[in-house]
């Protein structure tokens, strides 16, 4: 998953700053199920990290009703 600088700096600005470290182009959230680690990629923030599921949106989307673009 990935998120815009500005989604992430959001995000961000939710988490206690004890849940948060920096390193670089690294950050890890520090999660209840364990660390989850963000990595900066050109303008966006990127996660490898487990999810339940996908986003409602995308769970609708079909190839004939495809998601709709990110800006």
């Amino acid at each position: 998953m990935c998120l815009t600088t500005e989604a992430f700096a959001l995000f961000l600005s939710i988490l206690g700053s004890d849940m948060v470290t920096a390193d670089g182009h690294r950050v890890t959230v520090h999660a209840t199920q364990g660390d989850v680690h963000w990595h900066a990629v050109v303008d966006d923030w990127c996660t490898a990290a487990p999810f339940a599921g996908p986003p409602q949106f995308l769970a609708r989307a079909t190839p004939e009703n495809p998601a709709p673009a990110r800006p």
